[in-house]
């Protein structure tokens, strides 16, 4: 008898650890996604304002989020549907850091505007 009460108090740990680690799953998904969703107009704007294109998003990526808080924001050009362009995304400071393309897209960046140096 003593041996089905141990069986069954160990089930319930387990089932309660995998529950707090699915919500925990969840709730960092919901959030990554809230950081996605602030950037892609703010990146949409950046490119509309420093090259004069109209930016259309696809998909996002995080990498070392626990490091920075960059998520890289991939989309194209409007009429370039095959190139990538990526927009680095600093989602505590609300802004774009930097972007990456092919070079017809990033030489035809707007000269008047002033870019921070690297």
């Amino acid at each position: 008898m003593k041996k089905k009460k141990d069986w069954g108090s160990i089930f319930i740990v387990v089932s309660i650890l995998v529950g707090i680690f699915c919500y925990m799953q969840y709730t960092e998904d919901v959030q990554k996604e809230e950081y996605v969703q602030s950037g892609i107009p703010i990146g949409k704007e950046y490119i509309r304002k420093h090259y004069n294109a109209e930016f259309i998003y696809k998909n996002y990526d995080f990498i070392g989020g626990y490091v920075n808080s960059t998520v890289y924001l991939r989309g194209y050009i409007k009429g370039h549907d095959g190139q990538i362009i990526s927009l680095n995304y600093d989602y505590k400071k609300k802004k774009v850091l930097y972007v990456t393309g092919p070079d017809w897209f990033i030489d035809s960046r707007n000269p008047n505007k002033i870019v921070p140096p690297f």
